[in-house]
């Protein structure tokens, strides 16, 4: 039996190798050329409402999970680098609303991307949750009687506050619950000088809060008070009562 030249095996097994490989390939533009192919991609969203008068209590999401549907080539395209801008969902009245509808805003990214089909929008939270956006303006007062000044020191101007009130904006939930005045401590023990310290202004705190300011400089002149203090006044005795007498009227006798 006759053998084949051993030069002939290896390309034997090139031919077969490139036709393995070629078969691949047409294989795989054939199934790529089909539709009906399905991916998960994260899409931006961009949530819209009037926050000039409502506030969201909690993170809004900035993106979504959509299932895209297309054919092979497209999808391939898609999964190497999907970028679109951010599809924008409008929320007409917030505090009527409390869930994101995830049809609706598959139906706004499919307007916005005509080569494949969103068939489904996935959510890591779909709850929303908005307030009234409220502005509220609070003074600010010292705490005169819980100063501690050294024995025989008293306060011999007026007590300057900067600035004298601050302006707080956020949920309603919040801002209605500050005071309408937000009384400011001074920290300092046995104070016999001038005071000209700024101090913080305590209120409730919140990422979802604003305010015009979060500190106060606080001023006023100390003085010895070198005279002794006048007694208090004493309380004046209180005199007798007199009772109080009635004149009865004589009555006229009847003219017979």
């Amino acid at each position: 039996m006759a053998q084949l030249p051993v030069s002939s095996k290896p390309a034997r097994s090139r031919t077969l190798i490139l036709s393995l490989v070629a078969a691949t390939i047409i294989w795989l533009f054939n199934e790529l050329n089909k539709d009906g192919y399905t991916l998960r991609v994260p899409y931006p969203v961009k949530i819209s409402y009037n926050d000039s008068l409502y506030i969201s209590i909690h993170p809004l999401p900035r993106s979504a999970n959509a299932i895209i549907k297309g054919s092979g080539w497209t999808l391939l395209r898609k999964s190497i680098a999907f970028t679109v801008p951010p599809v924008t969902y409008v929320i007409e009245n917030p505090l009527a609303t409390n869930s994101i509808n995830t049809s609706a805003l598959a139906a706004a990214m499919n307007e916005q991307v005509k080569d494949v089909d969103i068939t489904h929008v996935e959510l890591d939270k779909n709850r929303v949750d908005f307030e009234e956006r409220v502005v509220k303006t609070s003074i600010l007062k010292v705490d005169s009687l819980g100063l501690n000044l050294f024995p025989k020191f008293v306060v011999s101007s007026l007590i300057n506050l900067r600035p004298n009130k601050v302006t707080f904006e956020g949920p309603a939930s919040l801002v209605n619950d500050i005071a309408d005045t937000l009384i400011v401590k001074v920290p300092a023990k046995k104070i016999r000088g001038n005071y000209d310290e700024e101090l913080p202004i305590r209120y409730p705190q919140s990422p979802l809060l604003k305010t015009s300011a979060e500190r106060v400089f606080v001023s006023f002149e100390v003085a010895e008070f070198l005279g002794t203090p006048p007694p208090p006044p004493q309380p004046k005795e209180q005199e007798p009562v007199k009772k109080a007498t009635t004149k009865k009227a004589s009555k006229g006798k009847k003219k017979k």
